[in-house]
């Protein structure tokens, strides 16, 4: 059994933001990154969708992440106001909706 688990969602980027989601994003700051790996994530890969203005996002996570104390996380908080100008928004946060995985093929199963 994998010590490592998967999931998926999209966000909704507002018209016109790509290149500044891209470059905030090339310019992630070391206090996120570094409180993004501690609670457990070891790949964190976000594709656009540019005619839909959807970011697809898939992270890989160990299976004890802690990935739910990362709302509450100051520098978390922190990087959600400073997107909030690109990203829409409910409710003062990103709107987020989970994905379903529909097919796997991998190598191992």
């Amino acid at each position: 059994m994998s010590e490592i688990e998967t999931i998926a969602f999209v966000l909704h980027l507002k018209p016109g933001a790509a290149v500044e989601y891209e470059r905030r994003h090339d310019e992630l700051w070391p206090e996120m990154r570094a409180m993004l790996l501690d609670t457990g994530i070891l790949r964190y890969e976000i594709y656009l969708h540019a005619p839909s203005n959807l970011l697809f996002a898939h992270i890989e996570r160990r299976k004890d992440h802690r990935m739910d104390t990362i709302p509450d996380n100051p520098v978390s908080q922190r990087w959600q106001r400073h997107m909030a100008d690109i990203l829409e928004q409910r409710d003062g946060r990103p709107v987020r909706e989970p994905l379903a995985r529909m097919f796997l093929l991998a190598k191992d199963g």
